[in-house]
């Protein structure tokens, strides 16, 4: 099911809002930063980055709390909720095979880290909202990035905890690590892609599903539909022209 929102293009008056606490998984990689920087934007919210060491953040907030977090504890597990509060779960988790340096290790970090937050926050007595990054083609997977993805997404449905899944296709934005030349090409061929299919084909759903996509648009639409709106009762998917374009109900 892909659903479509409205967000305003003016600036949000948040004074009315609830306050609401908010836990980043995976807030050192290009999506988790972008949204660090729109949380800031919101005086109604606490937000808590879990990541290896303290101070990789630094520069991006003066409000973020960062809490050093090994994923492999359990113990660590079992703070949130407890001393790290938490309303919404935003998950970026994600690494490549190459950086991860074999499948097992890429599926460690994209599939059992977050099933493993997803396993404690049902078990919570205020089941939190929850928002992952998954990947385009995770419906239908073929090969080990998108069955890691496909498996990751089942996870959270199985949880029964309401959630967003969001999948992008190619995300472009600022990142720290060199990227191979495959990549760059990639990257210079589906920005002319999506250059074309905003002035030939604006409103055609099928291309506009492998459009790439800034990380800091994918931020925002977690951060609009998680944080900022009424809990959700149910599930969501936003991709493609949704993801891109979400201006319809």
């Amino acid at each position: 099911m892909i659903i479509t929102r409205m967000f305003p293009a003016e600036k949000i008056d948040f004074s009315g809002y609830p306050p609401k606490h908010v836990v980043i998984a995976g807030a050192t990689g290009m999506v988790g930063r972008e949204i660090i920087r729109v949380l800031d934007e919101r005086p109604n919210v606490t937000f808590t980055a879990l990541t290896r060491r303290s101070g990789a953040l630094s520069g991006l907030s003066g409000r973020v709390r960062e809490v050093e977090f090994d994923y492999n504890d359990p113990k660590a597990i079992n703070r949130i909720g407890q001393d790290i509060p938490c309303n919404v779960l935003l998950c970026a988790l994600g690494t490549t095979i190459k950086k991860a340096g074999s499948p097992e290790a890429f599926r460690l970090v994209d599939f059992e880290y977050p099933s493993r937050l997803f396993e404690h926050l049902k078990q919570l007595p205020n089941k939190p909202m929850v928002g992952v990054v998954s990947s385009v083609g995770a419906g239908k997977p073929t090969g080990l990035y998108l069955k890691t993805k496909y498996d990751m997404e089942q996870s959270l449905i199985e949880s029964g905890l309401p959630h967003l899944i969001v999948r992008p296709s190619l995300i472009l934005g600022e990142r720290h690590e060199r990227q191979p030349v495959e990549w760059v090409l990639a990257a210079v061929f589906l920005k002319f892609y999506l250059a074309v299919i905003k002035v030939l084909a604006p409103q055609f759903r099928p291309l506009w599903r492998f459009a790439p996509i800034e990380g800091a648009k994918v931020a925002e639409a977690m951060v609009r539909i998680c944080v900022d709106e009424p809990p959700l009762e149910n599930s969501r998917i936003l991709e493609g022209l949704a993801l891109h374009h979400p201006i319809m109900q």
